[in-house]
């Protein structure tokens, strides 16, 4: 992960303009990321009491008046830290009866790291709605920080839902780089010439350069293959990069074989 995917990662968590944090360019990206650990711990820690207030208020009444109450009353803010205090069976019973809007809002200030054991036991087809529902949005930090936490089915199920661009933004901000060639086998031949044409279309070359540094063995072969036969006109918009030194020229050669 590169210092600017972690930046705009940290401008998320803070929702600030992410111009708001150029005094921080400077830094490595294993930096950026350990000060976005500490401030969602600090944000979390100093109000957990009244987390787990209504944390344990949703325990004590049936699943599905709780999910009605959650969704007519309760902040997506507040449900999503009171979602981290709740047992796995009885938030992913909950999340079963809420909409996939309401759950995206919430996902929207939930950190995925502090609550695997949640993410987990969420249906991969529940998960793969919510998926297309931030992706919609936009909102390609988020799945980019989900990534690390769902199952395999769930990872499955969420890659099906999206676009060769899509994929592309979200494997920038990708918070679990490991997971780039499992969700490379999971790619379509489609998703494949979209991504390379979305990259030239829409000039996402550093998107495009992440992706091509994680995928190793097959998954890059693919893609390679799919490169070979890309309309000439993708390929001069990839040469036209390189020379204007805003594709890296590894990445071509990578591609080229």
């Amino acid at each position: 992960m590169t210092t600017a995917g972690e930046l705009r990662k940290l401008a998320h968590g803070l929702d600030v303009p992410l111009a708001s944090l150029d005094v921080l360019a400077g830094l490595d990206a294993a930096t950026v990321r350990e000060l976005r650990r500490q401030i969602s711990d600090a944000l979390f820690e100093a109000d957990r009491a009244a987390f787990e207030r209504v944390a344990a208020l949703s325990k004590a009444i049936p699943g599905a008046v709780a999910a009605k109450l959650t969704q007519a009353v309760l902040p997506p803010i507040i449900a999503a830290r009171v979602a981290e205090l709740l047992e796995p069976a009885r938030a992913a019973d909950m999340v079963g009866r809420l909409s996939e809007s309401y759950v995206a809002e919430v996902s929207l200030r939930m950190d995925a790291t502090r609550a695997p054991h949640i993410v987990d036991a969420i249906p991969p087809a529940k998960i793969g709605a919510v998926a297309r529902e931030l992706a919609r949005r936009e909102e390609w930090v988020v799945i980019g920080g989900f990534v690390s936490a769902v199952s395999a089915a769930a990872l499955a199920a969420s890659v099906a839902e999206f676009s060769g661009e899509q994929l592309l933004r979200i494997g920038f901000v990708l918070d679990d780089v490991s997971r780039f060639d499992e969700i490379g086998d999971l790619l379509t031949t489609s998703q494949l010439d979209e991504l390379l044409t979305a990259a030239a279309a829409s000039s996402l070359w550093a998107e495009l350069a992440e992706l091509v540094s994680h995928l190793t063995g097959e998954r890059l072969d693919r893609l390679a293959a799919r490169y070979a036969d890309a309309p000439p006109s993708v390929r001069s918009a990839f040469d036209a990069a390189v020379e204007a030194g805003e594709l890296p020229p590894a990445t071509q050669a990578a591609l080229a074989g």
